[in-house]
């Protein structure tokens, strides 16, 4: 980070917590919203196969704030407009741009990469380092290729391309 946002942060929760300390706070309200917003926030980062449980972390919102102040109740139009809000952005922005970016990492770029030269950097035995496209990548090949000896992509599995040397006319 640039610190600022960071700083910013770190003040905006003071505040809040000076709030909350002089209201009759529940204070296993507040637990449920930062849980709920912790995981709403987390869980399609971790892996898009739980990023549908992220709509539980809503539900602890809505529950921690229906009940977060003692004698008190926050507005359930207020909840309920928080909560759509953020599963608008969740369900519209969020998740398409993270399964745009997971199809260009796992697809597109296996597409891009394999038939393209590359030279070895460091002797493949059965692993060892290309230089293709523009990037270092880590190689596997069923025979032991030298360094600078020039090789082709045949596929991509994860992180790891599989390569031959190149014959003389792909050369």
């Amino acid at each position: 980070g640039t610190i600022f946002g960071e700083l910013l942060s770190a003040a905006l929760t003071l505040v809040t917590l000076a709030v909350l300390v002089n209201q009759p706070t529940n204070w296993v309200a507040v637990l449920l919203v930062v849980i709920g917003v912790s995981g709403f926030l987390a869980l399609p980062f971790m892996s898009l196969k739980y990023a549908r449980f992220a709509d539980l972390g809503l539900i602890l919102q809505a529950l921690g704030g229906f009940f977060l102040f003692n004698g008190k109740s926050v507005s359930l139009g207020t909840i309920f407009v928080t909560i759509l809000i953020a599963w608008v952005y969740h369900r519209g922005v969020l998740m398409p741009a993270l399964r745009f970016h997971a199809s260009a990492v796992n697809g597109d770029e296996k597409s891009r990469v394999v038939g393209l030269l590359g030279r070895v950097t460091r002797q493949i035995d059965p692993v060892g380092t290309v230089y293709v496209g523009g990037e270092m990548w880590t190689a596997r090949s069923d025979e032991p290729i030298m360094q600078d000896v020039e090789i082709i992509v045949t596929d991509k599995v994860g992180l790891e391309l599989r390569v031959e040397k190149a014959k003389r006319s792909e050369a």
